[in-house]
């Protein structure tokens, strides 16, 4: 097991604005490996074990990150829109690199303005299902082993914030279909009660970083990978 120190420092993210400020990033990446078994044996049979392999990218930063990106659900089975993003970590090891880059599907958009006097942080959730390859036959897997999917399609996005218009939360609305409310207090202190609107979502990023704003918002963005 090899350990590497990444400096954040050194580390450079290109995403969204040119004067994005990122906070944190988080990245990973799942071979996506399905054993097949057979009678008679406890081991995976190596001649039917298949792998379909995603990678993840997290970026969180001050709002807004990206301004607002379109999500419309699929018409046909050709991917769906995708947004670019690029992290080069700058480690204690020359030789340890991370090749996160490329084209990604926004899985997930959050954003969170808790009170006046705390910045405004967006969240982008990403993944990738293509161009993967390498990760897996620089390890030995034959290429006729790894499904990439032909095309992968984007659902209906649901989402919710506490604006019933949403765009200062980073989330349009192409309908509202719900309201719901929160509320909290404690003895000899102060609470709030939020509004929250549900409905379903065709943008998300722009967030608001009015210093006079307060609000959350979130949407999770369904896809489909199609092997056919």
């Amino acid at each position: 097991m090899t350990i590497s120190v990444v400096i954040g420092a050194g580390t450079t993210v290109d995403f969204g604005n040119q004067n994005a400020c990122i906070i944190s990033a988080n990245w990973g990446f799942n071979p996506g490996r399905a054993d097949a078994f057979c009678l008679g044996s406890f081991e995976s049979n190596p001649e039917y074990v298949l792998y379909k392999p995603t990678q993840t990218l997290s970026l969180t930063g001050y709002a807004p990150v990206q301004s607002s990106f379109t999500i419309p659900p699929s018409v046909d089975c050709d991917d769906a829109s995708t947004i670019n993003a690029s992290v080069s970590p700058a480690t204690c090891e020359e030789t340890i690199s991370s090749d996160v880059s490329g084209s990604w599907f926004v899985q997930s958009y959050s954003f969170s303005k808790e009170s006046m006097d705390q910045p405004a942080q967006e969240t982008w959730s990403l993944i990738k299902y293509k161009d993967l390859d390498d990760f897996l036959t620089s390890q030995g897997v034959s290429s006729d082993r790894i499904a990439i999917p032909s095309g992968v399609t984007r659902g209906i996005t649901m989402g919710e914030s506490t604006e019933e218009d949403g765009v200062g939360t980073g989330i349009q609305f192409s309908s509202v279909f719900a309201q719901s409310q929160t509320g909290s207090v404690s003895a000899g202190g102060f609470g709030k009660v939020s509004f929250i609107y549900s409905g379903t979502v065709e943008a998300v990023g722009g967030g608001s970083s009015s210093a006079a704003f307060v609000g959350t918002g979130s949407a999770s963005i369904p896809y489909t990978p199609l092997y056919i």
